[in-house]
């Protein structure tokens, strides 16, 4: 919107489309990484954050607990064998 407003002998240069790169694609200066991949890269992080919350690597004990509570998430669940209603009659 500025350069709606100022005059054209204070503007210099021709036009700059933002986001087109000059040949270098980030900071990086290598080639853009696939969106899917830095997703899943950003997720695994995030899952690997939250399994460290709320514990301190001076305990020895520390993640003893999340680690019983992930095993026993994982492990298959067995249905209770189902016994049948006793009928009482008046």
């Amino acid at each position: 919107m500025g350069s709606l407003c100022s005059k054209s002998g204070t503007v210099s240069g021709g036009h700059q489309v933002l986001g087109a790169g000059d040949g270098s694609a980030g900071p990086s200066g290598g080639a853009r990484p696939d969106p899917r991949v830095a997703a899943a890269e950003a997720a695994e992080r995030r899952q690997k954050a939250a399994q460290g919350r709320g514990v301190q690597s001076t305990n020895p004990n520390g993640g003893r607990l999340a680690a019983q509570l992930e095993a026993q998430k994982s492990a298959p669940r067995v249905p209770e064998p189902r016994q049948q209603e006793r009928l009482v009659w008046d």
